[in-house]
């Protein structure tokens, strides 16, 4: 597992917790308490992934 790998999965998980809710207020999925958790914890799960891909990007790069 690298860096860009964590970029990738981060970018995945932010985009799946913006799109969700979305779909939700747009009435195309319906809202369970479930589907909130989980689009909620994607997107806290997606910026702490990103976070710590970017920590690693660049103790690499100041090697």
């Amino acid at each position: 597992m690298n860096h860009r790998f964590l970029f990738t999965l981060s970018l995945i998980l932010l985009f799946l917790g913006m799109i969700l809710p979305f779909m939700m207020v747009i009435r195309a999925v319906e809202s369970s308490f479930f589907l909130n958790f989980f689009a909620s914890g994607s997107s806290t799960l997606g910026l702490a992934l990103g976070m710590a891909g970017l920590a690693w990007w660049t103790g690499e790069r100041h090697k």
